[in-house]
């Protein structure tokens, strides 16, 4: 359409016109001592990290380290925006996911679950997956935490624990994705 706003992302050969399905990425602003100022936000999507360790078919109860730790790659800093927990056994049961900047020594799955004073200097915090949307045979359960971190290994180290008494089928692994900004 004539005199319609199109944008290309970097490494894309399309372009695409800015609308409600594609807004504008390009923030422009003005201000007396710079008349134009464009920035950039750049969104950053991990892949989906299958929860290691989760023990199938064992009733796990709140409290209780859910699986093993893993480390998800991301850029070396950033804020974390938003976690999907892929429910694949639609349980909705509430988690916490503690992250931290630094390896750390993870409490063994179906324990309790307990971070040291050592490992706890490394944590960027809390995400508190309390908000489930139920699609009849899975949920998603989403938070939006805020989390600034800096990462200099660029991964975020991580273990989940359950607020319940989760009894997780095989083949019903949960996943988790975060969308960095």
């Amino acid at each position: 359409m004539p005199g319609s706003l199109i944008q290309r992302g970097l490494g894309n050969r399309d372009y695409q016109e800015v609308g409600p399905e594609y807004p504008f990425f390009v923030q422009v602003r003005q201000t007396e001592a710079t008349p134009l100022l464009i920035t950039t936000s750049r969104v950053y999507t991990t892949e989906k990290m299958t929860v290691p360790g989760i023990g199938t078919g064992a009733a796990y109860a709140s409290g209780q380290a859910f699986g093993g730790k893993f480390a998800i790659t991301v850029p070396k800093e950033g804020t974390i925006s938003n976690v999907w927990f892929l429910d694949y056994d639609d349980e909705g049961i509430p988690k916490e996911i503690a992250l931290f900047t630094r390896d750390f020594t993870a409490t063994a799955d179906k324990s309790a679950f307990s971070v040291s004073a050592g490992d706890l200097a490394n944590s960027i915090g809390l995400v508190e997956i309390g908000t489930f949307y139920d699609f009849t045979a899975t949920r998603l359960g989403a938070a939006t935490p805020a989390l600034w971190y800096n990462a200099p290994e660029g991964r975020i180290y991580c273990q989940v624990k359950t607020k319940g008494a989760d009894n997780i089928a095989a083949g019903s692994i949960p996943q988790i994705v975060m969308v960095i900004a």
